[in-house]
């Protein structure tokens, strides 16, 4: 009966000792090389619950948010202060059950906009098959703005079922997620360069979802914003939302401008001819191009393999737009007429036509090509193998005009 009383009694301290360390690493971290603690382990001061009225509580220095039935999105909001360049790093679990959470940053709340409606960027808190955890939701703004779709290793960064450290930098308009080390977004994007931290408390109303109550769990919330400096850039995929830029991320992974958004600088008509006889203008940074055979544009040189990225828009809903690349000329080759590989990526719904939507061509030196819509892998093939690895690029409108802008491109080895 000793041993068992002992062990009872031992398990009893091990409960009480973890939530003590958690709440005392927070007290500490407060003059850790300047972190600020946001979440004081004890209460909510400085927090307030914003939008949909869910449970919310603090229990062994943790702040514990319950997804209510029928009830919307709520936000678990700091209104002390709103931050522009800073480093958060936060831990964060969730029910099995819970659709999903987020942590809102450079995020407003006014009344101008649906009544004080919370809105702005959210690391995702994703506990679905899906594994979006680390993307980049634009909250009852925009929608999704980075996703981890494919064979993406950033999917199975976030792990069920436990803690999860997340890091979140934003510098300028340079926004950058890490989830337990794990790079998952890089978002640039000059919408919101300022704005409010806050806890979601997803809405639990879809009728496909568990209707009961749910937990999400949230602790070790601090903050840096002076003597900050971004972390070293990495390999992972940059949604540059900024036209016809091209970011720190980018130039590092060897990105660069095709089109300069001026000009047909770099660029040439079909048959050698300095500039496309007619169909084609530049207004604001967009190329647009009609169709016809007279509006094709080429780039002067020749690339490959390479990675080209590139913005269009549809402006009728049967317009496809028209990439040629590993384009060769009768000039320059042995056919009567022009040669190569044409790709068409088209909005996949009406709802994009007329709107921006985000091109992928990767021509890869082991002969794969892959399409990439909107964040989507559409295709994958080979090419032959007698076709050549080089060539111009194309642009041409088909069926209907088609614009085009933030075109770029790297080689690949």
């Amino acid at each position: 009966m000793k041993s068992l009383k002992y062990f009872a009694l031992s398990t009893i301290l091990l409960f009480v000792v973890i939530p003590l360390l958690n709440f005392a690493k927070a007290q500490d971290d407060s003059n850790d090389d300047g972190w600020q603690v946001l979440f004081n382990g004890k209460d909510l001061t400085g927090w307030e619950l914003l939008n949909g009225q869910h449970e919310v509580e603090v229990r062994d220095g943790l702040i514990i948010g319950t997804a209510v039935t029928g009830l919307p999105n709520g936000f678990v909001t700091y209104t002390e202060e709103e931050f522009g360049d800073f480093i958060l790093e936060l831990e964060v679990k969730a029910d099995l059950r819970l659709h999903n959470s987020g942590i809102q940053f450079r995020s407003l709340s006014t009344d101008e906009y649906r009544d004080g409606r919370v809105y702005g960027y959210q690391a995702e808190v994703n506990i679905t098959p899906q594994q979006w955890s680390g993307g980049i939701y634009d909250e009852a703004r925009r929608g999704w703005l980075y996703i981890l779709e494919g064979d993406n290793p950033a999917r199975e960064a976030f792990k069920n079922n436990q803690w999860n450290h997340y890091r979140i930098e934003a510098f300028g308009t340079m926004n950058r997620i890490w989830v337990n080390g794990i790079p998952t977004s890089h978002l640039v994007d000059d919408m919101t360069t300022e704005g409010l931290i806050a806890l979601q408390i997803h809405g639990n109303v879809r009728p496909q979802m568990p209707q009961t109550n749910h937990d999400v769990y949230f602790r070790n919330i601090r903050i840096k914003t002076e003597n900050i400096e971004p972390s070293p850039f990495d390999d992972i995929f940059v949604m540059n939302l900024i036209p016809n830029t091209v970011s720190g991320q980018e130039e590092h992974q060897g990105f660069s401008l095709l089109w300069n958004g001026q000009d047909l600088d770099g660029w040439q008509g079909a048959d050698g001819r300095e500039e496309p006889a007619d169909g084609w203008q530049i207004e604001d940074g967009v190329l647009t191009i009609d169709y016809g055979d007279e509006s094709v544009i080429l780039t002067e040189d020749q690339y490959g393999p390479f990675e080209l990225k590139f913005d269009f828009m549809q402006h009728e809903e049967h317009g496809e737009p028209g990439i040629g690349y590993l384009v060769q000329e009768a000039s320059e080759s042995n056919s009567p007429g022009t040669s190569g590989t044409y790709g068409q990526l088209t909005a996949r719904q009406a709802d994009d036509v007329r709107e921006w939507n985000k091109g992928v061509i990767k021509v890869l030196p082991d002969g794969v090509v892959q399409y990439w819509l909107n964040g989507y892998e559409i295709l994958e093939y080979y090419l032959d193998s007698d076709q050549s690895t080089q060539g111009h690029i194309r642009l041409i409108g088909t069926n209907s005009p088609i614009s085009y802008r933030s075109i770029k491109l790297r080689l690949l080895d």
